[in-house]
């Protein structure tokens, strides 16, 4: 079957601009892994693949468009993993377990993003706190303040959707370090003795899947998205909690690790969500 994958970038197992980047090259990998012929592109070239599954949330509207002049609504997946689901236009929707069917679409498809690194696995080896990241859709602003509470720890930070005031103010934090860039998720999940996630929101937290296979403690905020991600691999804390609440889960997780997360083969949940799409 011929499939183009559409996505604004897409990365390598060294890394990307974000997850979904490397979620997305790494679902082009593994449909090639099937025997596919796939094709990755930024843009719609035409609808003549048998399958056009894009992640491009902000000219989505525009794609269905296109796909229905081309008489391709049958043919055309929306892949959601941020924001409200949009409309379906008829098409199928590809999304993670957290989210919930919706009307306008045709048919609703189970497809989690995965990687490279949650699909190799490894162990806990690192010794800092790797927070997911400094801005504040990361909550990057309460894993601050818990640092600031729990001296004696070592925290390497990942920049994500950041600003240099969200990132210069750890340079206060003793035992604090910014990761400057993109980097590799071997590297920081080789660094990591727990992860804090305070994030605001998430439609699937590919970073606590890739700390949970290796069995690295995570701390992170209770919603429907990260327990679908996560299971029983994590502490989960409120929103709403103060620091001091989170300070204390981290804490537990150091001295009472959770079990380690146990997953399906990435090329199995891709070839079930494959024939769902098709049927």
């Amino acid at each position: 079957m011929r499939i183009d994958v559409l996505a604004r970038a897409f990365g390598t197992p060294s890394g990307a601009p974000n997850g979904m980047a490397i979620a997305a090259a790494f679902l082009a990998c593994t449909l090639v892994e099937l025997g596919h012929q796939v094709r990755t592109l930024t843009t719609p070239d035409g609808f003549n693949a048998d399958l056009v599954i894009t992640t491009v949330f902000p000219a989505w509207r525009r794609t269905a468009a296109a796909g229905k002049a081309e008489g391709a609504t049958g043919r055309l997946v929306y892949w959601h993993h941020a924001g409200g689901v949009p409309d379906g236009y008829g098409c199928t929707l590809a999304a993670p377990p957290a989210v919930e069917p919706s009307s306008g679409w045709s048919r609703h498809v189970v497809l989690p993003p995965s990687s490279w690194a949650a699909e190799a696995g490894g162990e806990c080896t690192g010794s800092e706190i790797v927070i997911a990241g400094a801005g504040p859709a990361k909550g990057g602003h309460v894993a601050l303040a818990v640092a600031r509470l729990c001296l004696g720890l070592r925290w390497y930070v990942l920049s994500g959707r950041s600003s240099a005031e969200d990132r210069n103010a750890w340079q206060a934090v003793p035992g604090a370090e910014v990761a400057r860039g993109i980097v590799d998720p071997g590297e920081f999940l080789a660094r990591a003795r727990a992860v804090l996630a305070p994030t605001r929101f998430e439609v699937h937290p590919l970073l606590l899947v890739e700390a949970a296979v290796r069995g690295i403690p995570i701390v992170c905020t209770d919603m429907p998205a990260t327990r679908c991600a996560a299971g029983d691999s994590a502490i989960y804390v409120p929103m709403s909690a103060p620091a001091e609440e989170w300070a204390e889960a981290l804490r537990e997780a150091l001295a009472k690790p959770r079990p380690r997360l146990r997953l399906p083969r990435y090329v199995d949940v891709v070839k079930g969500a494959l024939a769902r799409m098709v049927a």
